[in-house]
């Protein structure tokens, strides 16, 4: 089933990187399991050779720890792997850099005394010190585009595709976005989901990523009671995907702010999850206000639904948003908007009123030209979307989108002090195409 890594959206970043002349290098950001190593392996043909140092491997970790130069390394590398020194068109992959701290120093090295050399270290934490120079790119799990393709779906991804969105399209692909919220999109899971077609047959995959990420914990170099707080708080993080959480006994576990934030921005360092902090404008740039209470975005919804439980209401669903109160639908909607970004850290950006005691929030903003447009993921008549009229209302323009379980709607409304605004309504399953939709809309309000 390689055909499923063929069509990974990273590919064309990939490829501006290879051809950016003043960039000697690439770290690949992604958590496990989001399949760093086959985007590499798929990327590596369009090089004459190919090394790959896998950091689990004693030997090759070897090759790294005794090299006392990178002129020695280079040449014991090459030696070693059977490769052509005098090849000038060669791929390095460092997979599983931040297994030893010495590797990327030694890929910065070696590229600034050897740049004929194309260098690629994937990583599964941050770097505290990467090497200069490097570009970065982030892999997140499958988007619904990328699952569409892996799942040969070829009408759908013309629906998808096509602006403005075909209304008999919707009913099929909707179908399509709920599958894929109920099996997510590590690449594992997509995988022997579409082998078999068969949501048993995929809980060895997810029990053997959430061994994974648990390992990685067991083997950090930390005290104990900090790796046990660690993997509490990974597991219950899952129940709160996708709402705002406080740090004081977050899960219910006793410890206070201090020592809960920190553990969960381990966690964050580790990509398993991200906090998001609102922003409290209505005007560019959007500015985080890290004194709020943050969103806490997971990294996988599939994850989010198998460890939460509730795969089988989520199957017999007609309306993502009429379960628990939008929550999982929120939370796909943030991974959906964050799987066309590709720096680190990825953010899901959203809106409080910034006034006390006010309960006013906009699930999503996105910025659009000179402009933030509120994202509100709603069910219900434009006139009950209290919060989206009091970002309007503070707005300096009339452009706002509801993500729902319906056809493309071009509504006009007012909002409850009068401000006349045009809601653009999207079926939830287009929530990653609202660019290309919202420029024909502001096109067509304009007309």
């Amino acid at each position: 089933m390689k055909e499923l890594f063929f069509e990974r959206e990273l590919t064309s970043s990939l490829n501006q990187w290879l051809a950016d002349a003043s960039s000697p290098g690439l770290i690949l950001y992604g958590a496990r399991q989001t399949g760093k190593t086959s985007l590499v392996e798929k990327f590596s043909r369009e090089f004459s050779q190919f090394i790959r140092l896998d950091l689990k491997n004693p030997m090759d970790l070897g090759i790294i720890r005794k090299s006392g130069s990178s002129e020695d390394f280079v040449n014991t590398l090459f030696k070693l792997k059977g490769k052509d020194i005098s090849c000038k068109d060669t791929l390095v992959f460092f997979d599983g850099t931040c297994r030893d701290p010495l590797a990327a120093d030694l890929a910065g090295d070696i590229t600034s005394r050897h740049p004929w050399l194309k260098v690629i270290i994937s990583c599964a934490i941050q770097l505290q010190l990467p090497p200069p120079g490097f570009s970065t790119l982030f892999l997140q799990p499958f988007s619904f585009s990328e699952f569409l393709k892996a799942a040969g779906s070829k009408e759908a991804i013309e629906a998808f595709n096509e602006v403005p969105f075909p209304v008999g399209g919707f009913h099929t692909l909707l179908g399509l976005f709920h599958q894929y919220s109920l099996v997510g999109g590590m690449p594992g899971v997509v995988k022997k989901f579409v082998q078999t077609r068969n949501m048993s047959s995929l809980k060895p995959v997810y029990e053997g990523i959430l061994r994974e990420f648990f390992a990685d914990i067991i083997n950090a170099p930390l005290k104990q009671n900090k790796k046990e707080l660690l993997m509490i708080t990974l597991q219950n993080a899952f129940m709160y995907a996708g709402t705002r959480i406080k740090f004081n006994e977050f899960g219910n576990v006793p410890y206070g702010s201090r020592e809960m934030a920190g553990t969960l921005r381990y966690l964050e360092n580790s990509m398993l999850l991200s906090l998001n902090y609102p922003s409290v404008t209505p005007t560019p740039p959007l500015k985080p206000d890290n004194n709020k209470f943050p969103r806490l975005q997971m990294l996988d919804t599939g994850l989010v639904t198998y460890i939460s439980g509730i795969q089988q209401q989520m199957s017999l669903a007609i309306d993502l948003n009429a379960l628990f109160e939008g929550q999982v639908l929120r939370h796909i909607v943030g991974q959906e908007l964050a799987s066309s970004r590709t720096e680190k850290p990825v953010r899901q950006d959203y809106w409080v009123r910034d006034k006390a005691q006010s309960l006013a929030e906009v699930d999503y903003v996105i910025v659009f030209e000179d402009l933030i447009v509120p994202v509100v993921v709603k069910s219900g008549e434009p006139g009950r979307l209290r919060s989206l009229h009091q970002f309007i209302d503070e707005a300096p323009h009339p452009y706002a989108i509801r993500l729902y379980a319906g056809n493309v709607n071009i509504r006009k409304a007012t909002t409850i002090k009068g401000k006349a605004f045009y809601l653009l309504s999207l079926p939830y399953f287009l929530a990653c195409r609202i660019p290309e939709h919202l420029k024909g809309f502001i096109r067509y309000v304009g007309s």
